[in-house]
């Protein structure tokens, strides 16, 4: 009888571990399948069954949808597997995927600390820089993320607080960061000391050139990128003219830029009376995120997507010469014909003369920078019913002579220009004629644009 009811109980304990093993089986089957619901989930949480998905998780490849599906499960509770969630994504879709920012937030919201400084790289590339910088404050002790937070802070503008990481950067032990990090972060220091992001007094650049410009950005990518145009060999031709002093920091919050991304770039021109440039600079260019670029007295701006043809173009604006393509009708040079030469390349002339021929011509040569080489065969004026109208009409490209310049056309006056071609200062992309470069060697001064300090006085004035 004992021995029937020792029978009897083994067989239940059996039937039992096989149900239970059936049942185990079935509910790691549901969440490699994306079936398990809550409360499936809940019992293997409860049953400590997590070990088995685990095992699971690890016998598959990642590509798998099993692997996929065990991976979102246990990221609800493992830190470690949202951020490798993350990466597959990211790995399989690129930047741009939802996912990526969904399980790098819950790899934060379980303390995965690369996926702060993941997610904060993520934001920086979308422009989100408060959102970042939220992420990183807390593990600042993390050179990685300390780095990430100073170029946030540099590119915000917020000059207290940029000292303050500065600092403690400069104080985190390298005992503490791996071979690489510690590296990256000796450079990183370097390159705020050569950008002169705390504003330590200039040191004077020897002068080998007609003028020195002083170079402005207001974050670390855009300070690099204005190292390359300086360094373009595009720019080679005006070397003899414009030089650079070492390109330098400047807060966003100082310079005070107040233009729309797609209207002329205009800042405060009053603060460069407090800045401690070298006396040797006569003029400053500034270099923002977006705007368009122009030049205003002797300050030049740019922005972070313009190349070195449009730096160029700017460039020889400070050197005297003005655009070939329609100007605002409100610009001072569009208001009234030309009182005396003002530019390497354009005049602003009657379009109607009266008078003989060879007065007239001798009139209009005698506002003409360029002159000297036209020839004597090339006609500036067309005889009509109404005078003497000014216009060469020659279609020879080397030809020099009065050729309508698009700059200013107004009923009474025209803008003219010595060359029928497309110039750099049209086109970007075209070159710069060897006739400017002529002109410009024989009077690099007569059109420089003024001190920058004439854009300090008359910011103050107007502020007044």
């Amino acid at each position: 009888m004992k021995y029937k009811v020792s029978l009897t109980i083994m067989s239940l304990l059996t039937v039992i571990s096989i149900s239970a093993f059936l049942s185990v089986k079935s509910l790691i089957k549901a969440v490699e399948n994306d079936d398990a619901n809550h409360s499936q989930i809940t019992l293997i949480n409860d049953f400590g069954l997590n070990t088995l998905l685990y095992k699971r998780l690890n016998s598959y490849v990642e590509d798998d949808q099993r692997w996929q599906n065990i991976a979102k499960t246990l990221a609800k509770i493992d830190g470690e597997v949202a951020f490798k969630l993350a990466k597959y994504y990211k790995n399989k879709q690129g930047e741009n995927n939802f996912n990526i920012e969904l399980w790098l937030s819950q790899a934060i919201r379980l303390g995965h600390q690369q996926a702060r400084i993941d997610l904060a790289k993520i934001y920086v590339d979308k422009k989100k820089l408060f959102d970042a910088k939220k992420l990183l404050l807390p593990i600042t002790s993390n050179g990685a993320a300390l780095k990430i937070l100073l170029e946030i802070i540099i590119s915000i503008g917020e000059k207290q607080e940029i000292a303050r990481y500065i600092k403690q950067l400069q104080a985190i032990s390298t005992d503490e960061q791996s071979e690489e990090q510690s590296e990256e972060l000796q450079d990183f220091s370097k390159k705020l000391t050569r950008y002169n992001v705390l504003n330590t007094p200039s040191i004077p650049s020897p002068v080998n050139c007609l003028a020195m410009i002083a170079p402005f950005a207001t974050n670390l990518s855009d300070l690099a990128h204005f190292e390359q145009l300086i360094s373009s060999s595009t720019l080679a031709t005006l070397a003899p003219y414009l030089c650079f002093s070492p390109v330098q920091y400047v807060s966003k919050i100082t310079l005070a830029c107040r233009q729309n991304d797609n209207e002329a770039i205009r800042c405060d021109e009053s603060i460069w009376q407090n800045k401690k440039l070298a006396p040797n600079n006569r003029f400053i260019a500034v270099l923002v995120e977006k705007g368009g670029a122009n030049v205003n007295s002797g300050i030049l701006y740019i922005d972070s997507n313009d190349n070195a043809e449009v730096f160029y173009h700017e460039l020889a604006h400070l050197l005297g010469f003005i655009d070939e393509y329609a100007l605002p009708k409100n610009h001072s040079r569009c208001l009234a014909i030309q009182k005396s030469m003002f530019s390497h390349n354009i005049a602003i002339l009657p379009r109607f003369y009266q008078g003989s021929q060879e007065s007239v011509r001798a009139e209009i040569l005698n506002e003409l920078p360029w002159a000297k080489y036209i020839s004597s065969k090339t006609a500036l004026v067309i005889h009509t019913a109404k005078g003497w109208k000014l216009g060469t009409m020659s279609e020879e490209v080397d030809t020099v002579g009065a050729f309508i310049a698009e700059s200013c056309n107004e009923i009474d006056f025209v803008a003219i220009k010595p060359l029928n071609q497309r110039t750099t200062m049209r086109y970007y992309q075209a070159g710069f004629p060897a006739l400017y470069l002529k002109l410009l060697a024989e009077n690099p001064e007569k059109f420089l644009m003024p001190h920058y300090l004439y854009n300090v006085s008359s910011a103050l004035n107007a502020k007044k």
